[in-house]
């Protein structure tokens, strides 16, 4: 049986493309688009031709014009979900409907192939790094399109996972205001305006990413052998992610905040194995924006209401592990189950998708800490102290908020503080 496809010229798309599309950009296309199935196998072939690569490609197919669903669209192979370079040669893309979308038969001229061509500044909503492999790295254009799906074990062993924040030109307000439950005089709110989109951890790194990275293994608190692999990576020092200190020796003041990270540092490693994306740790302003996840004062990342201080919060116990919740029974080495942290993802995530920002463990970020600004000094700040977000297991309610923050020193290791992961867009 072969099944025609109609032509299809695909100019990049994304939500809120006006703010992201860099004017002068050249926009890639794809045109001479054709799929054929093989009677006996099912296999599909999609070709397509590619005009002003590099360009990155996703595939949906439609049935009388209509997607069938993205989440049936993911046993695929050859020039799609990456970037697609230049070539006068037929790109090819190989499906197998009859792993993802079984027991289904197409009917001539009933069935058809889209395919999308993203500038590579402007990419789709997920990221995927497969640990395993150096310079895999996969597109997708929403959460049904991820293989398995977000949920999935792979997510937070041999591959991470990121989320696209569309936040470039969009002003809004950090911090709490004075009559939240909890506030700080330090969280004062004020204005920001992120200029860059950005890639966010959908989970905080786990214990099996950072020994795929590294081949460290068993240094974290909580390394119980039975779920250590799921559990968020943590005793670790912001100078080990960052700095030429991954032994956690002392540092110098001129290699706090290099723009790059060092040579031997965990995101120095991580670069490499990406094939040269350019990870690092979210800024404050970019943690607590996608935090928020496009909710207000006095609400959880789910849209949830603040109920108490230092007390327990429903709240809150159905987003993150918590000294409410079970966390504060976190003597070393006990089970996910038993206390302190929690696997990676096994709360509700918050309105974007992301999971654990509210507790298990703190998260580094890239600013420095000012005690005259709380918010950070950015990252030419001197001194010892970087900003962290999000508290810990063992941390009350009110410092699971979005505004809270507090300081980490670069060199010291904290069984309650951690990593996600953050790419900042041109």
């Amino acid at each position: 049986m072969k099944v025609e496809a109609k032509t299809i010229v695909a100019a990049s798309f994304a939500l809120a493309a006006a703010l992201v599309a860099s004017a002068d950009a050249i926009t890639p296309s794809v045109s001479d688009v054709t799929m054929t199935q093989n009677a006996d196998s099912r296999k599909v072939t999609v070709t397509y031709t590619l005009s002003d690569a590099p360009a990155i490609i996703t595939l949906d197919v439609l049935t009388n014009g209509v997607s069938i669903g993205q989440e049936n669209v993911w046993s695929l192979a050859g020039d799609v979900n990456t970037v697609v370079q230049n070539g006068s040669d037929t790109k090819a893309i190989i499906w197998h409907p009859d792993k993802s979308w079984p027991n289904q038969k197409f009917g001539a001229g009933v069935v058809s192939a889209k395919v999308t061509a993203w500038a590579v500044n402007d990419p789709p909503m997920y990221l995927a790094v497969n640990l395993l492999q150096t310079g895999d790295v996969k597109y997708y254009t929403c959460a049904e399109a991820v293989p398995g799906g977000v949920t999935n074990s792979l997510y937070k062993t041999g591959s991470i996972l990121m989320r696209r924040i569309y936040a470039r030109g969009i002003p809004w307000l950090i911090g709490s205001a004075g009559n939240e439950i909890g506030h700080m005089a330090r969280e004062n709110q004020h204005e920001v305006t992120l200029t860059n989109d950005y890639y966010i951890g959908v989970y905080e790194l786990t214990q099996k990413q950072w020994y795929y990275v590294t081949g460290e293994s068993n240094r974290a608190y909580f390394n119980n052998a039975a779920d250590w692999d799921e559990r968020p990576m943590e005793n670790i020092a912001f100078a080990m992610v960052r700095l030429n200190n991954y032994n956690n020796s002392t540092v110098q003041t001129a290699y706090y905040y290099p723009a790059d990270p060092c040579t031997g540092s965990f995101l120095n490693l991580l670069r490499t194995k990406s094939g040269g994306l350019k990870f690092d740790l979210p800024g404050v302003a970019q943690w607590e924006y996608a935090c928020r996840a496009g909710n207000g004062d006095g609400k959880w990342g789910d849209g949830s209401l603040i109920l108490a201080a230092e007390a327990n919060d429903d709240n809150l116990n159905r987003l993150g592990r918590n000294k409410r919740n079970g966390g504060s029974n976190g003597a070393q080495g006990v089970s996910a189950e038993s206390g302190g942290t929690a696997k990676v993802g096994t709360y509700r995530p918050n309105s974007w998708g992301l999971y654990d920002m509210h507790g298990n463990v703190y998260e580094f970020c890239l600013d420095g800490w000012d005690a005259s600004n709380g918010f950070g000094a950015g990252i030419q700040s001197s001194g010892n102290f970087c900003v962290r977000k999000g508290a810990s297991y063992s941390d009350d309610t009110f410092a699971c908020r979005s505004a809270f923050f507090t300081s980490a020193d670069l060199n010291v290791c904290y069984p309650g503080c951690g990593v996600r992961l953050a790419i900042t867009l041109p």
